[in-house]
């Protein structure tokens, strides 16, 4: 029971601090849509921006706090609430910006707390693993690289939106498995002593999938705006993640065919609230920014005078 609380209130952590953070990462990737920069130097281009930096310290919070609840949790009860930072950044910029939430932002809100809440209800007590032979592990990589390469090849020569969501959904399975690795190496962080630590596969891993899916993520941003890559995200990692549980730690799902019904209906329920908040007015938007001629280094939808420095590329700050 105290495993369980501790886990759902670091989740909630979570999810709060990831919905924040996607905003400044999402609005500092913006402002550099009309520079050449090759993409293989987004990131070095990115981490000179202040606040970007800021939503990447404030990402690295949420992913200890996930790493917490993951620890004490079981993925299929912890990706589902991870999944609703959209729930906490969208009435964050309605107060930040002091205009008030429309029906359709309040509707996105209580269906992803119903489609969450029910599922967690209706969900069995977890009797997985934390971790699992090699074979289940390289199942799991490779249809996530092949997930991954087959999205990046489809996006080329698309149209900006059409990009973004392809590689969103590169980026979402890759932090799905993230998720899971994250499980299997906070659980060996807990029990093993700490020298011991490098010396097993998953912290490597875990550098590896973070820089990609950080990378997909950033292009997905850039791309288009963020109604068109972030639904795709919030939609993808928690559902790969809940998949990647029940194949890798043999988490269960609902047993019964009525409770598994209600188990996806909920989870359908959720992933239209989310996409109802993803698609927002009070989700910043880099582009209706410069089209308004404001700038808002913060990235929560506070307007400023436009500044005229010819130092930021199309004169937004960093």
């Amino acid at each position: 029971m105290i495993g369980t609380l501790i886990a759902v209130s670091a989740a909630v952590a979570a999810a709060a601090a990831f919905g924040v953070s996607a905003v400044l990462q999402h609005r500092q990737a913006r402002a550099t849509a009309g520079d050449q920069t090759r993409w293989y130097r987004l990131l070095d281009h990115l981490a000179r921006r202040p606040w970007w930096l800021a939503g990447i310290l404030l990402a690295v919070a949420a992913y200890a706090l996930a790493a917490l609840a993951l620890a004490f949790g079981p993925l299929a009860l912890v990706a589902p609430i991870v999944a609703m930072d959209l729930l906490f950044a969208v009435p964050l910029s309605a107060w930040w910006s002091r205009r008030p939430m429309s029906g359709r932002d309040w509707t996105g809100c209580v269906l992803v707390v119903i489609g969450v809440g029910l599922f967690l209800v209706t969900s069995p007590p977890s009797s997985g693993h934390s971790d699992a032979p090699a074979p289940e592990w390289l199942l799991a990589f490779g249809a996530v690289g092949l997930a991954c390469a087959t999205s990046v090849a489809a996006g080329r020569g698309r149209r900006a939106a059409t990009r973004a969501r392809l590689l969103a959904a590169a980026a979402g399975v890759t932090f799905g498995l993230t998720a899971a690795v994250t499980l299997s190496a906070s659980r060996l962080f807990r029990d093993a002593p700490a020298a011991q630590f490098p010396r097993h596969w998953q912290p490597w891993a875990l550098m590896a999938l973070g820089l990609t899916g950080l990378l997909l993520a950033q292009t997905a941003f850039r791309a288009a705006p963020l109604t068109a890559s972030l639904p795709v995200i919030a939609t993808l990692e928690p559902i790969s993640g809940v998949l990647i549980g029940t194949v890798v730690f043999h988490e269960r799902l609902a047993t019964s065919g009525f409770m598994l019904t209600v188990q996806l209906s909920a989870a359908a329920l959720a992933v239209a609230g989310i996409v109802l908040l993803a698609s927002s007015a009070l989700v910043p938007d880099g582009d209706a920014v410069r089209r308004e001629g404001r700038a808002d280094p913060a990235g929560l939808g506070r307007s400023r005078p436009r500044p005229q420095d010819p130092g930021w590329p199309n004169g937004v700050p960093g």
